[in-house]
């Protein structure tokens, strides 16, 4: 703030001392009146702010409780014979996109790429399902397979304690009961599915096709397009929760069924429809 000045050369000493001894005493009394009165508007106040608080009755304190949806279950994709964990991102990021986090995604396959004996790569699964638990702190997981990895986690399932670490196990065009186009046996595990006959899949499909179906819960999606696992009800499991059929002209080949989107959204739907189970 700036306050006006009057020159010195037109104010004697005497007017200059006449003015400030006529001002104290004003300005003393009117603090000590304003001081009064903020003293007594203080107390006012305060007696006023006592009795209300004595006449209203407090709030109850509330307790606001936000609920948080349980997590996914981690996934882990796992691709088919001689297919690279690099197959399944389209997946993986078809979950991402859909609310899965991505510290709970997982694409995994074994050592031989599912072209030696499955069994074998069961045991290699089996590793992988305890190394996510171990990482993610899950209890179980969701296996969510293609091709010939189908098979080997329905052995890992039923021959290797996997049915109390799985919750959910989806399978994509998988030869459940051998193929009629396999002409690929140089590899070990084609000739284990090479036929509904074979001595793997009579011992994996005896006496059940889903076991510990009670703990576990089984989708197939298979397809009228597909040309590697045929006929095309080979990828159905008798018991299955679902087995789930795309036909028509838009429906997905054998090497694009686990990218289709409508495949894809029928595993998200079914995985949602039975976390808890």
């Amino acid at each position: 703030m700036r306050f006006a000045s009057t020159p010195a050369s037109t104010m004697s000493r005497g007017t200059a001392s006449a003015l400030v001894t006529d001002r104290r005493p004003v300005r003393s009394r009117r603090l000590f009146s304003a001081s009064m009165a903020a003293l007594l508007t203080t107390s006012l106040l305060g007696l006023a702010a006592q009795g209300s608080s004595a006449a209203a009755p407090q709030p109850a304190a509330t307790t606001t409780t936000t609920a948080t949806a349980a997590p996914h279950d981690p996934v882990i994709m796992i691709p088919g014979m001689t297919g690279r964990p690099a197959a399944m991102d389209p997946m993986k990021a078809n979950l991402q996109a859909n609310g899965w986090p991505a510290s709970r995604l997982f694409t995994w396959t074994d050592s031989s790429s599912m072209t030696q004996d499955l069994a074998k790569a069961a045991e290699q699964l089996s590793a992988k399902v305890d190394q996510v638990r171990g990482q993610t702190g899950a209890d179980k997981v969701v296996l969510a397979t293609w091709s010939a990895s189908t098979l080997a986690a329905r052995y890992y399932i039923k021959n290797l304690g996997g049915a109390d670490k799985v919750s959910q196990y989806i399978a994509f065009a998988g030869p459940q009961h051998g193929t009629t186009n396999n002409g690929c046996q140089w590899y070990v595990s084609c000739q284990q599915f090479a036929s509904p006959n074979t001595p793997f899949l009579k011992a994996l499909n005896s006496p059940t096709e889903v076991p510990f179906g009670d703990r576990v819960d089984y989708l197939t999606i298979r397809s009228t397009a597909d040309y590697n696992a045929v006929p095309t009800d080979t990828a159905m499991l008798a018991g299955a929760d679902e087995n789930h059929l795309m036909s028509g002209p838009m429906a997905p080949s054998h090497f694009t069924i686990v990218s289709n989107s409508a495949a894809l959204a029928k595993m998200r739907s079914f995985i949602t429809a039975h976390e808890g189970d």
